[in-house]
């Protein structure tokens, strides 16, 4: 890819994202040129459909950063469109067995690995080879991330995380609090949050995979990193245009 995520992610230094809910190619441009180190576009829960999406990926490359797909579901057809235009990993939402997890792996690895079909050929484009090169080297520069966001995939950590093909898990702590409190609290930093997520990052190092996870601010990035979480969403867009005009507005005099 125009910047290869998995070389990135096997040095020491964290890798900080922003995370994308609004459509818009302009903006998402924008947003990879600051100092975050990847995007990240929201197709399950934000207001971006795969028409906005692949403008975005697009911009986001041409940026010389690599683009991220958080993609509706574990489905397919969504995983590889999601990778045909051009993002270097896809994280897929509730992911809860190991059966889901193969499945996933299926999806958005050419074979022997898997059984991602061909086609497309903006993610060609994006990683700047012909297509036999890309072929030849797709599994490898193309990750894929498990979301681990409910008890049940707490229990199967180890079956899930021990998936062949599999790169990374990625917490969604927000879904696991409201899980964890049987819908009574949504507390990313709640102590039966970090206890669980204290387990991911241990199976994650058991299975040679990259420990990802959901923060959203610098406080609770700085958290997840000490318990060696190093794939880290840091911000989401509302809350940089939110923060921005607070910043302003504070220092004018009315």
């Amino acid at each position: 890819m125009s910047t290869s995520l998995r070389d990135r992610l096997a040095t020491e230094t964290p890798f900080l994202f922003s995370w994308m809910t609004m459509a818009g190619a302009q903006m998402a441009g924008q947003l990879a040129r600051l100092r975050f180190d990847g995007v990240t576009l929201d197709l399950q829960h934000g207001l971006i459909g795969f028409a906005d999406a692949a403008a975005m990926i697009g911009a986001i490359n041409g940026a010389g950063k690599p683009a991220i797909v958080r993609v509706l579901w574990n489905d397919p057809g969504l995983i590889g469109q999601a990778l045909d235009a051009g993002a270097s990993a896809v994280i897929a939402p509730m992911v809860n067995s190991r059966t889901q997890a193969e499945a996933l792996v299926k999806s958005a690895k050419y074979p022997p690995m898997g059984q991602r079909s061909w086609g497309g050929y903006a993610m060609v484009q994006a990683a700047k080879m012909t297509p036999a090169e890309y072929l030849a080297q797709a599994n490898k520069y193309t990750l894929v991330f498990a979301m681990i966001e409910t008890r049940e995939a707490i229990h199967a950590l180890d079956e899930i995380a021990s998936v062949p093909g599999l790169d990374g898990l990625f917490v969604g702590p927000s879904d696991l609090s409201i899980a964890l409190s049987n819908g009574t609290g949504l507390n990313r930093m709640a102590s039966d949050v970090l206890e669980a997520m204290d387990k991911v990052a241990a199976a994650c190092k058991r299975n040679n995979l990259v420990a990802g996870a959901f923060a959203g601010d610098a406080a609770i990035a700085n958290a997840y990193i000490a318990k060696g979480f190093k794939f880290l969403a840091a911000a989401i867009d509302v809350d940089l245009l939110r923060l921005g005009a607070e910043a302003v507005l504070k220092d004018v005099k009315i």
